[in-house]
């Protein structure tokens, strides 16, 4: 089996367990071309895991949590295997952020395939992209974390 139709089957599970955990939510398909080097580097990461991970998280003053360190994006965690994806998020959330939280929804959900751009019979590899939404619970912003009154046009993925 390949490594695109392995990854095709991860994100088809990861799917699943989002359609158990959340009554429905929006599901985007889209593929992008990258360099042989990038795309390499998109199949090494398909062996290891396959969900890029946003969270929107707010506080009980409406504020949302931006990275000051990677320019004003939402946290961004790779949720790790073994446990579910809910409960993965949250503890990567807490352990990068210094802030606990509770997942509520979801904003939005990319299938991202990934093919080399000189190929002649692309073979892509899949990734999904998740945006969820968050409340604060506790902890404290770790020192590279700042509290936006909005969310930045930037903070969000583009896919």
């Amino acid at each position: 089996m390949s490594v695109g139709e392995v990854s095709r089957e991860r994100v088809e599970q990861r799917l699943a367990s989002l359609d158990e955990a959340f009554d429905s939510f929006p599901v985007n398909q889209t593929t992008v071309t990258a360099t042989p080097e990038t795309y390499r580097q998109v199949r090494e990461q398909a062996r290891q895991e396959l969900v890029d991970a946003y969270v929107q998280l707010s506080n009980d003053a409406g504020e949302v949590l931006v990275d000051e360190g990677d320019e004003g994006v939402l946290p961004n965690v790779e949720p790790g295997r073994g446990e579910t994806l809910v409960d993965s998020v949250c503890r990567a959330v807490d352990e990068r952020t210094g802030v606990e939280c509770s997942l509520t929804d979801l904003e939005r959900v990319t299938i991202l395939g990934v093919c080399r751009e000189d190929a002649d019979d692309p073979d892509p590899v899949y990734r999904l992209v998740v945006v969820f939404a968050a409340d604060a619970v506790g902890g404290t912003a770790a020192t590279d974390f700042e509290w936006a009154d909005t969310v930045p046009e930037s903070a969000l993925p583009t896919y």
